[in-house]
Parts: C-alpha cells; structure tokens; sequence
C-alpha cells in the first residue's frame, strides 16, 4: 500500500508484524496558512494554518506576502 495521497501532511510508513503497512500522519506542511491582521490598523500580526491549528510568525520564509 502507498502512502495516502494527501500533501498537507508528511506521512510515515508503519510496517507490521502481520498484515498491510500502516501509514500514520506525520508534521503538517503548512501549504495554505492564513494571515491573521490587526484589526485596528491592519498590520500582519502571523499567519495560521487551518489544517492543524498552528500559529506560523509574520516573518516565516516561503509563506506568501
């Protein structure tokens, strides 16, 4: 069995002692975060990631402006 096809995620292959590799869903790649502004002067205070749940710094490399 492949692992899922799912990208938001990482995925780590589980072999078992009897039966199909498990697959088990690993760190988050944070592909779509969302910015979360000011809501008195609009500035960029970080960005969120929907699928997990996790604040991501204003700052943070490879996150669109």
């Amino acid at each position: 069995m492949s692992a899922p096809d799912d990208p938001r995620f990482e995925w780590i292959e589980c072999p078992t002692a009897s039966g199909p590799t498990e697959w088990v869903r690993g760190a988050c790649n944070h592909l779509v975060p969302v910015e979360v502004r000011g809501t008195v002067d609009g500035e960029l205070l970080a960005y969120l990631c929907t699928d997990c749940d996790h604040q991501l710094p204003a700052n943070q490399k490879g996150i669109p402006s």
